[in-house]
């Protein structure tokens, strides 16, 4: 059973979300995206989900608490939170259909939120003085040594 100081940063962050939005009775996962980007003041990632992983971890930590959730997966693989009485649990294909799907998502991860800002992001662009229209012709018939 994980602890709250186990938890990674976004799963943290998701379960002060989910504990804030504890009334209301059902609430998608954008939904919870959208409350942890209030809380943090996240400015990145607007159409980002959650990972399913992270989800069920805090899913389980506060079914210890006694606060139940089921996870509904829609046709176009959407969770949906719905409160429970007693804890459902998710049915497998539901779970592996899921899971190949957030390969092509913008997903919440770790690093988003660690607090690390100093990080520098990386340009595609190469360094050096490597331009990409230069040309250097080759002879064939030079005489190399």
């Amino acid at each position: 059973m994980a602890d709250i100081e186990t938890l990674s940063p976004v799963q943290r962050e998701i379960y002060k979300a989910m504990t804030q939005m504890a009334e209301k009775a059902s609430f998608t996962e954008f939904v919870v995206a959208k409350k942890i980007r209030e809380n943090t003041k996240f400015d990145g990632k607007k159409k980002a989900g959650l990972s399913l992983g992270d989800i069920l971890v805090v899913i389980d930590l506060l079914a210890a608490d006694g606060i139940y959730y089921s996870v509904h997966i829609n046709s176009v693989n959407e969770c949906l939170l719905k409160k429970e009485v007693e804890p459902k649990e998710l049915p497998l294909e539901a779970k592996q259909r899921r899971q190949k799907s957030e390969k092509s998502m913008i997903i919440f991860t770790s690093g988003d939120f660690a607090g690390d800002k100093a990080k520098s992001k990386k340009s595609g662009k190469p360094k050096g003085d490597f331009k990409r229209n230069d040309r250097k012709k080759l002879s064939v018939y030079e005489d190399y040594d």
